[in-house]
């Protein structure tokens, strides 16, 4: 069966090609999260609509080994659709180094606490010791659900334990 696409489409509608490479991925400095903190465990769905990605695409570099490190799935709460999550602060660092820039975890922290918090923290220490007030004040945010278990894993390694 043939179908013309530009007969199925409404008038004046655009289609949007979204990127696909990993050369095409924006700069950390250009990423936003929006509802989480530099250091929030993110769903899959946000990441991709952060990095303007097909969900498949991205699916398919973490099948290859190529995505960022994902959180384990024993730390949540199973859900219908089996989500994965990220911290946010893992992806920024993943694309400045897809990119060969510099950018880690302690800059995304330090980026996070000045914009969220306006705290202008500049040891690593200090910042880390915050992030985990912050997150356990706070909450997982975007509806993430932790296990027991899984909470207290997140919250020890802010701390880097």
């Amino acid at each position: 069966m043939y179908c013309d696409v530009r007969s199925a489409m409404a008038p004046g509608a655009t289609i949007r090609k979204l990127p696909a490479a990993l050369s095409a991925l924006p700069a950390p400095t250009e990423v936003m999260f929006p509802g989480f903190f530099a250091w929030s465990p993110v769903p899959t769905s946000a990441v991709v609509a952060a990095l303007n990605l097909d969900r498949g695409l991205f699916a398919t570099w973490r099948c290859r080994g190529i995505g960022p490190a994902e959180l384990p799935p024993a730390w949540f709460r199973r859900v219908s659709g089996r989500p994965r999550y990220y911290r946010a602060d893992t992806i920024l660092t993943w694309l400045a180094a897809r990119r060969g820039e510099e950018f880690d975890t302690p800059t995304a922290w330090r980026l996070g606490l000045l914009r969220d918090f306006e705290q202008d923290v500049s040891d690593p220490a200090a910042a880390r010791k915050l992030v985990r007030l912050y997150a356990q004040a706070a909450g997982p945010a975007g509806g993430v659900s932790f296990t027991p278990f899984g909470w207290n894993a997140y919250l020890d390694g802010l701390l880097g334990k």
